[in-house]
């Protein structure tokens, strides 16, 4: 038995029974505050700031991240601070791929880098999918499709960069203005890696 599916599915069953409810009342799900689940946070929008630098613990040394918005993301047991961090790095015959990347706070001072997103061939942004079976492999076509996802953007890493020729590992779409997507599929990946 697949927990997660099943518990992906029945939050997913949940939040469209909410949305029908809201719908029939006229409301929306964005105008009614839910209380926040581990699965379902709330995320809060914050501020932009400029030229904050991260070091990485490679040979990459310091980068800065010309644009920055800080996120907040509250679960019932905690908040974190996010930092959804814009910036261009070489990578897949570009010299430019501009690139968004979720850090979250894990110290005082210091961030995890949760999810990275790329941006495709077509100008929107992607971000590996984590097997829930196996968190630190990529799903592929054969992997059971996580509930969360099923009605997302989701292609493979060959479909979306004309460098890579094989490349079955599949990737969420967003475009670059979807930040709250972008935190929510950080925060997913960061509990499903243990990093939180």
């Amino acid at each position: 038995m697949d927990c997660e599916s099943m518990r992906t599915a029945l939050h997913d069953a949940v939040d469209r029974i909410f949305d029908d409810f809201l719908a029939a009342d006229g409301a929306t799900a964005s105008t009614a505050q839910t209380p926040p689940t581990s699965e379902s946070p709330i995320l809060t929008r914050g501020d932009v700031v400029s030229d904050w630098s991260f070091t990485w613990p490679s040979d990459y040394g310091t980068e800065t991240f010309p644009e920055t918005r800080l996120w907040d993301v509250t679960t019932p047991d905690r908040s974190y601070r996010v930092h959804l961090a814009r910036g261009t790095r070489a990578s897949w015959g570009k010299t430019d791929r501009k690139r968004v990347i979720v850090f979250g706070r894990v110290g005082p001072d210091s961030y995890y880098p949760w999810a990275e997103f790329v941006e495709t061939d077509t100008g929107q942004f992607a971000a590996p999918i984590p097997n829930p079976d196996h968190p630190r492999k990529i799903l592929t076509p054969s992997d059971p499709m996580p509930g969360r996802y099923r009605s997302a953007h989701v292609e493979q890493a060959a479909a979306l960069f004309d460098q890579i020729q094989n490349g079955p590992s599949l990737r969420l779409v967003v475009d670059s203005s979807d930040e709250e997507d972008m935190v929510r599929h950080g925060y997913w990946v960061a509990r499903l890696r243990n990093r939180l």
